[in-house]
């Protein structure tokens, strides 16, 4: 008899380092960014208690939605490969490159881990009389088709072109009143080196602040897939950031 309540009581203590054990992991293991990359999570969708608390988390309709005023000039860059990490100084580091008094940095949810997708979704109807600028080679731009071509007005691909060049054109553009609506996609952020990325987000601040006049929306497309191993998994799989830059947002936010 009393060997079974011994039984039973080591059976209920089981029972409850089960129960413990999902939590603790989450906020000993997940939030690690010291641990060896193999062992970190590959695709977990939880948010730190860090990121909850600082930042609004959006839900995944396009974030033009999210703007008081659609009419007004406005450039939408979706930076191919910029994710969510772990580690919240990643991040911070992110968002450091485009701070400002007129910036304000979310976190958008985003449920699939595709470039098209994402363009799909967030170049709607609003930019029908705006110009999509695309980078790459000449093959590539060859081969360039996408659905929400259609939408723009006018589509240019810069063959050749950096990323940072790129922005230089957005520069120029926007000296042009031809232009109310501006779309671009990076591309040479996909694989997840953060030296090209801190580079682009700089470059669009300068931009940005040059032009204080237009809507700057710029966000993460998903995390690096085509990166390292070691690298995709140091982010989360469906949450991109986003910082809005001279916009008026709806209250909701």
């Amino acid at each position: 008899m009393k060997a079974k309540k011994i039984n039973l009581l080591l059976f209920g203590l089981f029972l409850v380092f089960l129960v413990a054990l999902p939590p603790l992991f989450k906020d000993r293991c997940l939030s690690n960014a010291e641990r060896p990359w193999q062992l970190m999570p590959f695709g977990a969708d939880s948010l730190s208690d860090f990121y909850k608390e600082h930042y609004p988390r959006l839900e995944s309709k396009p974030l033009l939605s999210y703007l008081s005023d659609t009419t007004k000039k406005t450039v939408m860059v979706l930076v191919d490969g910029w994710g969510v990490p772990y580690d919240k100084v990643m991040l911070v580091s992110d968002f450091l490159q485009l701070s400002g008094s007129k910036t304000r940095f979310c976190l958008h949810d985003r449920f699939k881990n595709i470039t098209s997708l994402a363009e799909s979704d967030e170049y709607g109807t609003a930019f029908a009389n705006g110009i999509l600028l695309y980078g790459g080679d000449s093959l590539s731009c060859s081969k360039r088709k996408f659905g929400t071509e259609k939408r723009f007005l006018q589509t240019i691909c810069f063959k050749n072109y950096s990323d940072t060049s790129i922005v230089g054109m957005v520069d120029s553009l926007l000296s042009d009143s031809t232009w109310h609506k501006i779309a671009w996609t990076t591309r040479q952020t996909r694989e997840g080196d953060r030296e090209i990325l801190h580079q682009v987000l700089q470059g669009l601040s300068m931009v940005a602040k040059k032009h204080s006049d237009v809507q700057f929306i710029i966000q993460g497309t998903h995390r690096p897939t085509q990166g390292t191993p070691e690298t995709r998994r140091k982010y989360l799989a469906p949450w991109v950031p986003a910082a809005f830059i001279n916009c008026e947002l709806r209250p909701s936010i």
